[in-house]
Order: structure tokens, then C-alpha cells, then sequence
């Protein structure tokens, strides 16, 4: 199967490279089971980034009310729908994205797996995360790496739906 890891994310604004980052530590340990990527861009290049792959494993930042720092969340794309309707064709969603390039005959992922790692600060400008965030690290890529290889799998994410039933 045909996978991608793509890293998202800026890695000058402090937490928001945390998916550029496990990116790099992942390319290591998947040693040809995947491709790594990484980007800074969303929306509309996500069509191309993931067009010719079986699967995909995406990795993000991630900024949710009440949430404590490094607290990593594993997601499929309707976890991620923000809007059925368009401002910009600049704001298109993952599950938009992978809708489009299916629609324009591209073959596109149908396994995808989202890992957002909730951020303290992805505003502020440095090259390293934040303490809270960088500690999740080691346990993120442990989980993707094992998740690619077909190992043992120590789970240090949660689905979004556990927040939900939490709030509730």
C-alpha cells in the first residue's frame, strides 16, 4: 500500500512545527514504508500533496479550548469538516480536498489519519516547541511508527470523540 506521512506546519512559529518535526523523526524509522513529506501548505495543495497515495497519515497542530499542551488527538477527516460552503478556494478542508481530487479522476487516499497535537504557543516565533508539546513527541512518532510497520502499537492519542463525550 502506497502510503504518505505528511508533516504539517511552520517550524519558526514556535508549536506549529510539531508535524514538520515528527515528520523528520519518522523518516528515519519508516525506512521505505512511507513517504515523508513535509509542508507548510494547506487547503487547495493538499489535493496534490496526497494525490497517488492508498493512505495517508497526516500530522498538525491543533488548537482546542480547554485542552491541555502536548495532548495528542488521532482523527479522520470528517473529525475536521469546518464548512460545507467556501469563502476562498484557499479555505477547503481535508475532506474537501480528497472529495476534489477523486472528482478530477486523481487517484486519492482512502485510509487517512490525522494526528493534531494540541499547541501551547503557535504564534510566537523560535525554531522549538514548547515544552509540553515537544515532550509528546517521542510517544507520536512511537505510535505512528508503529501504526506504518504493522507493530505493536502503545497509543499515546485519543479520538476527538472522547473530548466530546467529556464536554458533554
Amino acid at each position: 500500500m502506497k502510503t504518505l506521512i505528511l508533516g504539517l506546519g511552520n517550524t519558526i512559529l514556535r508549536d506549529d512545527g510539531i508535524g514538520i518535526y515528527a515528520v523528520r523523526a519518522l523518516a528515519a524509522r519508516v525506512d521505505g514504508a512511507a513517504d515523508c513529506r513535509e509542508s507548510e501548505s494547506a487547503g487547495l495543495d493538499l489535493v496534490e500533496l496526497l494525490r497517488g497515495y492508498e493512505r495517508a497519515v497526516i500530522v498538525d497542530a491543533i488548537q482546542l479550548e480547554g485542552e491541555d499542551p502536548g495532548t495528542v488527538f488521532r482523527l479522520k477527516p470528517d473529525d475536521l469538516r469546518i464548512t460545507a460552503r467556501l469563502a476562498s478556494l484557499h479555505d477547503i478542508d481535508l475532506v474537501t480536498a480528497l472529495a476534489l481530487g477523486r472528482r478530477l479522476g486523481f487517484e486519492m487516499p482512502e485510509d487517512v489519519t490525522v494526528y493534531a497535537v494540541q499547541v501551547c504557543d503557535a504564534l510566537t516565533l523560535g525554531e522549538e516547541c514548547t515544552e509540553a508539546v515537544a515532550g509528546a513527541l517521542p510517544g507520536l512518532v512511537d505510535e505512528i511508527a508503529a501504526e506504518i510497520s504493522g507493530g505493536a502499537l502503545a497509543r499515546v492519542s485519543r479520538p476527538l470523540r472522547e473530548r466530546k463525550r467529556r464536554d458533554a
